[in-house]
């Protein structure tokens, strides 16, 4: 049956579901592990594949949600992955995050925030190739200059949240047949 925009099983939701959960919690641990300004440049790598990991994840496990249980509130949110995941794809070199270390940041961003190292969504310039699910106006209203570990938090409780009302919604269902 088709629960998004991809035909999917039901038991392959539980997969979808971990695999969702799971590359959140990678990019949020390796946000955590930047401690001080020299801890950025050891882990950039890994800390990119995991954002972009991350936001792969959420986009596919939204093209296979029940579209209809999410609030609009929620929607948006996700399309504002999807949209961010569309970009990724088709620019690679996209620079979709930038990193504050001690009042500065990198690339350089005013006004300068003061206290612990952090990483957040960057503005960057679209690349043009549209996508039906998520818009770069999703992404102003909830991603740009936010911070990333909160913002994957945020969708991390919607994720968990759904699919917990959408599984109370087929308990009732299958409780009236």
């Amino acid at each position: 049956f088709t629960r998004g925009t991809i035909p999917v099983q039901e038991d392959e939701m539980t997969i979808f579901y971990d695999i969702a959960l799971k590359g959140i919690d990678d990019a949020i641990t390796a946000i955590d592990r930047i401690t001080d300004n020299t801890k950025f440049a050891e882990l950039e790598i890994q800390l990119h594949s995991d954002i972009v990991g991350a936001v792969h994840q959420i986009a596919d496990y939204y093209a296979r949600i029940n579209h209809s249980l999410l609030s609009k509130e929620d929607d948006l949110y996700f399309r504002a992955f999807a949209y961010l995941n569309n970009q990724i794809k088709h620019d690679q070199s996209l620079e979709i995050i930038y990193r504050e270390v001690c009042g500065s940041m990198l690339p350089m961003h005013f006004p300068f925030r003061f206290g612990e190292p952090g990483v957040y969504w960057n503005d960057f310039v679209d690349n043009g190739s549209k996508y039906a699910r998520g818009k770069r106006e999703d992404y102003n209203a909830c991603l740009i200059e936010r911070d990333i570990k909160k913002t994957l938090c945020d969708i991390r409780e919607i994720i968990v949240r759904t699919a917990a009302e959408g599984e109370n919604m087929q308990t009732a269902s299958a409780a009236v047949k």
